[in-house]
């Protein structure tokens, strides 16, 4: 009977790095479609980040026609942020448009990936498990990065009332826009 704590306690330390094996980014497919087919539902400017970065964010039609304010994200919503650099002045400073938010360059950084299946969750311990939510990263050609699971779960952990999403959840619970 002592030998579950142990276990536990493994899991708990070590978890993330063993279930990337099984649970994680390898079973996330690169959506080489989203600039012509997903829904852009978002831009967020990261001062915080260096380079400083706009970031795009986009839905599968299927999921942004399903989703509801009421009800978590339906099972195959896939979310797409792509980090592109922030054109910047001489100074280094972000150089702003019209509209007051920076301006973004053609050069893309990173594309993050979060997809939700049922039962991906499953295989997560319950302090980093995201609902059925799991994530991966990629370079701008679609080539797997190494994703640091744990961290992508812990950063959305909190977000559990909002589906473990940062903009998506909030962008329909504020009535996105319908064809």
């Amino acid at each position: 009977m002592r030998i579950a704590p142990v276990v536990i306690v493994s899991l708990a330390l070590f978890g993330a790095a063993a279930l990337d094996a099984a649970a994680g980014p390898e079973r996330i497919s690169y959506p080489a479609d989203y600039r012509t087919r997903f829904v852009p539902f978002g831009t967020v400017d990261r001062p915080d980040r260096n380079p400083k970065q706009v970031r795009f964010l986009y839905v599968n039609p299927e999921a942004a026609a399903a989703a509801r304010g009421d009800q978590p994200a339906p099972e195959g919503t896939v979310l797409v942020m792509v980090d592109r650099r922030a054109q910047t002045d001489a100074a280094g400073n972000p150089v702003l448009g019209p509209d007051g938010r920076y301006v973004a360059t053609d050069e893309v950084l990173q594309v993050a990936v979060q997809e939700k299946r049922r039962g991906w969750g499953a295989e997560y311990p319950d302090n980093l498990r995201n609902g059925d939510w799991d994530y991966a990263t990629f370079a701008p050609d679609g080539s797997r990065r190494p994703t640091n699971s744990a961290a992508c779960l812990g950063c959305h952990k909190p977000r559990a009332s909002l589906d473990y999403t940062f903009a998506f959840q909030r962008w329909v619970i504020d009535g996105k826009p319908r064809d």
